[in-house]
């Protein structure tokens, strides 16, 4: 799997070549917005992966 700063770099070159301008806001945002998507997936990684929730009923407390 890609890391971070590789996508960033990839993503950066791609704006550069479409003919992006290259400020700090086109920065911000393309890294911004890559590590939302790298949390979004791990989160939906972890949902995945999680055992299978099984439902008990309570135990009656004696009184």
């Amino acid at each position: 799997m890609l890391d971070q700063e590789t996508l960033e770099l990839t993503l950066l070159e791609i704006a550069s070549q479409s003919g992006e301008p290259m400020d700090r806001h086109t920065l911000f945002t393309v890294r911004n917005d890559l590590r939302n998507a790298l949390a979004a997936k791990e989160r939906h990684r972890l949902r995945m992966t999680a055992p299978t929730y099984q439902w008990k009923k309570p135990v009656a407390t004696r009184r």
